[in-house]
């Protein structure tokens, strides 16, 4: 299949890195499960390992994102059979005159699909003459989050008459129906454009505190997946992947959690080709 991704990549470590993974996604079959080691073996070796010894620089190391967004518009592309090809583009919002997502799917100039793909959290590494500490996914988190549920929202706005949302919150609901907002639920789950957001959540181990000798500055995981469940409350469905280094390498985290919730990035791939084939259908 005719591939068109990594091409606009800057960096030479961040290209490698994305065609290494994009690779891997082709031989997959577009799943991901199977090759998370894989992935994550890549990253560290070529990215991480670089970013940790001071010599891969911010700007070059902040295109990570955009690899990964290549690599889950591959696994859509090859889990799809070549049928749906997502890019990043600029879409027309609601109360927004424009949105630059990470993913989109566009058919006669409606968005039928849009989603964004985030890489957070930082290893430990050098930055100059000094070493800057890791940096928690948790911390900006919300703000990311927040941008996810309003982008999501306010595209879907775009595309909803507004009697359609009148006849949501009319008396045709009942008052259960009203006060357990199953009506949202409903709306986001049918309105197009499908939103969909995809993570790659790297969880600071922490360091032990000299004066207390507990373990500070860590990301914990039970509190990410509640905020990440939250979010299906705004988005399609959520792919989900979170990793921690051991032993000078990366290993998944909490894999069947995430699976049980159906948030993995499976789920979320799978969910998305079978919104495009509802819609045209």
């Amino acid at each position: 299949m005719e591939t068109s991704v990594c091409h606009t990549l800057k960096s030479p470590v961040i290209k490698k890195f994305c065609e290494s993974i994009t690779e891997l996604a082709r031989s997959s079959g577009g799943y991901f499960e199977p090759i998370q080691n894989d992935f994550l073996e890549a990253y560290y070796q070529i990215v991480e390992k670089a970013r940790i010894e001071g010599r891969l620089p911010e700007g070059e190391y902040r295109q990570k994102g955009n690899a990964f967004r290549d690599f889950i518009s591959e696994l859509i592309y090859v889990r799809s059979e070549g049928t749906y090809r997502l890019t990043d583009r600029r879409v027309p919002g609601y109360s927004e005159r424009t949105h630059d997502v990470d993913l989109a799917y566009v058919r006669d100039n409606t968005v039928l699909v849009a989603g964004e793909v985030k890489m957070t959290g930082s290893p430990r590494h050098k930055r100059g003459t000094g070493i800057q500490k890791e940096r928690k996914t948790q911390s900006d988190l919300d703000k990311r989050l927040k941008e996810v549920k309003f982008t999501a929202v306010d595209l879907k706005l775009r595309y909803t008459p507004e009697e359609a949302i009148i006849r949501a919150v009319n008396s045709e609901n009942t008052i259960s129906e009203v006060s357990n907002n199953s009506w949202w639920i409903q709306w986001i789950h049918d309105s197009i454009p499908g939103f969909y957001s995809f993570w790659a959540s790297r969880l600071a181990s922490g360091r032990l505190d000299s004066r207390t000798g507990r373990r500070v500055d860590f990301d914990n995981p039970d509190l990410l997946l509640e905020k990440f469940r939250n979010l299906l409350k705004y988005n399609n469905a959520v792919g989900l992947f979170m990793f921690r280094e051991e032993n000078s390498r990366y290993v998944p985290v909490e894999t069947e959690r995430i699976k049980r919730e159906k948030i993995s990035i499976d789920d979320a791939v799978n969910d998305l080709i079978k919104f495009l084939d509802k819609h045209l259908d």
